[in-house]
């Protein structure tokens, strides 16, 4: 006889209407009444489908029946043919994230829809929309020059001198790099409209829909006319405020798993999301995805501005995240860390090969 049970894993949550479980591999959900999640929970680990049906009656059992065959065809019951196994790149990356990807795709975008316009007048109405700009009134600010430094480097050879580096000298790196860098990585260029939802932002980086949720957060160690400590970069000011003096290199390290080149250049930059300016405008899971992909873009035009600079830019992921929104003082509900950015003059050095390094064959690497 046919077994049936409950799949290994299923991801639910319970609404004011009822519990609801996402079906797995579709961007889908269904709502268990409690019939029906009494079936699932009594096929359990695996139970013999006449013996499932029999639990509920003899009176009830066609409709038993065709419960835990639309049941299985949902994914909501498996059978032991393995109908329910996780695909091999979500056993390694759990079956949340898988849910969460699903969630994302296939956004109903009103691209052409004629209520476009009405949905946009309804959210601008709403009121509530975020600041474009943040700041530390009253704190300490170290003025940034206004001029930039020029970025003439043919584009050619900016592409083939772009590296991540890791080993800088103890040079320091002058205001007039470090506000010329800031600038361009972080700040308006100039300003468009934006129709109903106002003036809009131009940055050098990309920013799904203008809404530029990025900021920056300075740990100066070795620059020329700032004093070391940890600064907010105002992009409407361009200048620093000063949120705590006493962020020494240690700090960061702790901060980074101890990755030198992320505490060892002449500062680091702690990139966040403010996520409501873009939740408020885009308001679908798909719009989760938009502040991974600005911090690239920003990430991108920081290390292209810095080679072009002559420093060596450095980046990486790879830091505690609550640790890192402790230090900024921030609310991770309302901003959280997604990047780590840093520089320092470059050390001749920084990823020469030795004469003897082999490269590895491609049937070899791994």
């Amino acid at each position: 006889m046919p077994k049936v049970r409950r799949p290994e894993h299923l991801i639910c949550r319970w609404l004011p209407e009822g519990l609801e479980i996402g079906l797995p591999g579709r961007r889908q959900w269904v709502r268990l009444s409690p019939d029906l999640l009494k079936v699932v929970d009594t096929a359990g680990t695996g139970i013999e489908l006449d013996e499932l049906v029999a639990a509920f009656g003899p009176e009830n059992e066609p409709k038993i029946r065709e419960a835990v065959t639309s049941l299985i065809g949902l994914g909501v019951l498996a059978t032991p043919d393995g109908t329910d196994t996780t695909p091999r790149l979500w056993e390694h990356w759990g079956l949340v994230a898988r849910r969460f990807h699903l969630e994302a795709r296939d956004a109903a975008y009103l691209s052409d829809a004629p209520e476009r316009a009405g949905v946009a007048e309804e959210i601008v109405a709403e009121g509530g929309a975020p600041e474009a700009f943040k700041e530390y009134p009253g704190h300490q600010v170290v003025p940034l020059p206004r001029r930039t430094l020029p970025l003439a480097m043919p584009t050619d050879e900016l592409f083939a001198r772009r590296r991540t580096h890791r080993l800088f000298t103890a040079e320091p790196v002058t205001l007039d790099q470090l506000s010329t860098l800031l600038f361009h990585s972080f700040a308006p260029h100039r300003f468009i409209s934006g129709g109903t939802f106002g003036t809009q932002q131009c940055r050098v980086s990309a920013s799904a829909g203008g809404r530029h949720e990025v900021e920056a957060y300075v740990v100066a160690y070795n620059v020329a006319g700032v004093t070391p400590g940890l600064y907010h970069y105002s992009a409407a000011r361009h200048c620093l405020e000063l949120l705590d003096p006493d962020v020494p290199r240690e700090r960061v390290a702790e901060l980074t798993h101890e990755q030198e080149a992320s505490y060892q250049g002449a500062f680091t930059i702690f990139t966040t999301a403010v996520a409501n300016r873009l939740a408020w405008k885009y308001r679908h899971p798909r719009a989760y995805r938009l502040w991974m992909y600005d911090a690239g873009h920003y990430g991108q035009t920081f290390a292209l501005a810095a080679t072009a600079l002559g420093l060596g830019p450095f980046q990486t992921v790879a830091f505690a995240d609550s640790g890192v929104e402790r230090l900024l003082g921030v609310d991770p509900d309302e901003e959280f860390a997604v990047y780590l950015l840093s520089a320092g003059v470059p050390d001749g050095t920084d990823r020469l090969l030795p004469a003897d390094y082999a490269f590895p064959s491609p049937t070899t690497a791994r």
